[in-house]
């Protein structure tokens, strides 16, 4: 069983948390957000206010970021750093200059 963590429970998340319930071979585990009140309704799963001590205490494989897009880079790469797999198909990597670009993910 894979186990995920979701971060961002905020608009899209409301799509992407049913769907990982619905799974037989993935168990949607932790949730992390700056506001506890979006993670009541989910009194099931471990809930964090603080995204290193999600990846610190929890053993996941999988992190499905819902965050707004220019935060998605840097949250995926401490999770990359640690082994776990994102959730995303493409980043945008944001210059102080405004600029961006963006990477795709196979």
């Amino acid at each position: 069983m894979l186990k995920v963590g979701l971060v961002g429970v905020g608009g899209i998340s409301g799509a992407h948390i049913p769907a990982w319930e619905a799974m037989e071979d993935a168990e949607l585990t932790a949730l992390c957000d700056i506001r506890s009140e979006r993670m009541e309704p989910y009194p099931g799963k471990r809930h964090y206010l603080d995204f290193e001590e999600m990846l610190e205490k929890e053993e996941l494989d999988i992190l499905d970021i819902c965050l707004p897009t220019y935060l998605h880079a840097d949250y995926a790469v401490k999770a990359m750093e640690r082994g776990i797999q994102i959730r995303k198909t493409s980043l945008r990597l944001y210059e102080p200059s405004g600029q961006y670009a963006s990477l795709e993910l196979g």
